[in-house]
């Protein structure tokens, strides 16, 4: 229970901080270092993503490994406070997405880790891509289409497997896992669509 706490704790200071800088920049405007920043720590987090799914494809280390996955989307706080600190929006999927994550991954990956490889492999793949976008590199924009489908749809898809498999009493994370993933899904759709447009 007390990692849970401190699960919250970190959320409640990240929704804090966020709230401070929506603040700062509705007032003032912009963070003038801010979209640098936010471009530097896209290419590093780019990098680390990359690093990170080789290390889960590695079989040694998988509790190290887990936890460093689940380290890694309290990462994306930074980018959603980047994006903010420097005038950008920040969309109902990229809100939800990035502020439940963490719950994600803690449950489906630090507690219950059945099926975790899967999951966060396609996860880092799809965010080593998606942060090189981020970071100016246009041409992978058709490929984080397929990469972001992909683990939603491959994450969906497992859980049912799992729940099917599974004794009653151990369904609860395979629940919250699919509860989420089909929530960003139903995002990550309308996200595509609406940039058709």
């Amino acid at each position: 229970m007390r990692d849970f706490e401190i699960l919250v704790a970190q959320t409640i200071g990240f929704l804090s901080l966020w709230a401070v800088i929506d603040r700062h920049v509705r007032q003032h405007g912009p963070i003038p270092q801010a979209r640098t920043f936010t471009l530097v720590n896209s290419w590093f987090y780019s990098a680390v993503s990359f690093v990170l799914f080789c290390l889960i494809m590695s079989p040694s280390h998988e509790a190290t490994v887990r936890h460093l996955f689940h380290a890694s989307k309290f990462y994306e706080y930074v980018d959603v406070l980047g994006v903010r600190a420097g005038g950008g929006d920040v969309d109902l999927h990229f809100g939800f997405h990035h502020l439940t994550t963490p719950y994600l991954s803690y449950v489906r990956v630090v507690l219950h880790s059945q099926g975790w490889r899967v999951l966060a492999s396609l996860n880092t793949l799809h965010h080593g891509f998606m942060y090189a976008y981020f970071g100016g590199a246009v041409f992978l924009r058709r490929v984080l289409v397929v990469t972001g489908s992909a683990q939603l749809v491959v994450g969906i898809c497992g859980e049912i497997v799992l729940l099917r498999r599974i004794e009653s009493k151990v369904m609860w994370p395979h629940v919250v896992g699919l509860s989420l993933l089909s929530a960003y899904l139903v995002l990550w759709v309308r996200d595509v669509r609406m940039r058709r447009r």
